[in-house]
């Protein structure tokens, strides 16, 4: 058998220590599972503290994360024992916390990442499952565009028509618009943008992450996306489209452009998490196929205690007074 630190996988794009410290200002924690002087594990996250609870979770702009491991060689059912043994060490290296949560790509070590839900739900965590679109860049344009919704399609070429896709070398403009997005609807962002020019700065240098605009002809914005590569995925992580623009096509039109820059690139194009049927309608116009995320979660009894009062409270405020 071959020495299992010559045969380390590489990490994704989220597991980087760079991509973590970029995001974290180097905050972020890990705990580690060795086999003699190789890693065999780990499993970043960072810790917050609210409200008298820790919570363990994943990084801003992080979307993705979960174990790293380094299951050797061998056989597959060899290769995911061997997983399942260092996941399971993992999860019980954890701190204490009130809740936890982090997102698994079940995809990568080959597909053998799928068996960390079993670890995790071995040690009493909830697994849950989240969606998303990804489409393999790697065909040709012509098939790309071929493979989505018709309407889609008419969508992107008006919106050619009307305006054009730049490159952003500036990542306070993209706070600045979409910061100004959300104010425009009084919405607030749940989104920490203090480590975005640093994440921004680290991913330019790597050549890993780039803003696109859709312009006006005045060149005034009328939507953003923030992309970032690493690991042969490409990932659709933010966007954002002036509200106040009667528009239906820029946002269709930075899509397209980002399937384009994919191929270019030769990846994989993820279209990164589905939370509403709405959005899973409109994302299955572009012709990819459905992928499965795993979502692990697990909470304290007091947590659960305390989240179940403050819902109670949001149903009896929201419910229409016998009195009106």
């Amino acid at each position: 058998m071959k020495n299992p630190s010559q045969n380390v996988p590489k990490p994704s794009l989220f597991h980087e220590h760079w991509w973590l410290e970029a995001a974290t200002r180097g905050t972020f924690s890990e705990v580690e599972v060795k086999q003699g002087d190789y890693l065999a594990g780990r499993l970043p996250f960072i810790i917050v503290r609210k409200k008298g609870f820790r919570t363990l979770c994943m990084p801003p702009f992080t979307h993705l994360l979960g174990p790293f491991v380094n299951s050797s060689d061998g056989k597959p059912q060899t290769r995911m024992m061997n997983r399942l043994s260092t996941v399971r060490s993992l999860i019980d290296q954890l701190p204490p916390f009130d809740f936890f949560k982090q997102a698994i790509d079940p995809s990568i070590d080959d597909g053998l990442a799928l068996i960390d839900g079993l670890a995790f739900q071995d040690r009493g965590f909830h697994v849950g499952h989240q969606y998303t679109f990804q489409i393999d860049c790697r065909a040709d344009l012509e098939s790309l565009m071929a493979g989505m919704h018709f309407k889609v399609r008419q969508h992107i070429r008006r919106a050619e028509e009307k305006y054009t896709i730049a490159t952003i070398d500036d990542p306070e403009r993209f706070i600045s618009f979409y910061s100004g997005n959300l104010q425009k609807t009084n919405r607030t962002s749940y989104m920490q943008f203090d480590q975005f020019p640093v994440l921004f700065s680290e991913c330019r240098a790597r050549n890993c992450g780039e803003i696109l605009a859709a312009l006006q002809p005045d060149g005034a914005p009328v939507a953003m996306t923030y992309l970032v590569w690493g690991g042969g995925i490409m990932y659709y992580l933010m966007t954002t489209r002036a509200p106040d623009v009667s528009d239906n096509g820029s946002v269709n039109l930075l899509i397209w452009s980002a399937i384009k820059r994919a191929h270019e690139l030769g990846l994989l194009f993820d279209l990164d998490g589905v939370t509403t049927s709405g959005t899973a309608r409109f994302l299955s116009g572009f012709g990819g196929s459905v992928k499965t995320r795993l979502v692990i979660t697990a909470s304290g009894r007091v947590f659960n205690t305390v989240e179940s009062l403050k819902t109670i409270i949001r149903r009896g405020r929201s419910a229409p007074s016998s009195f009106s």
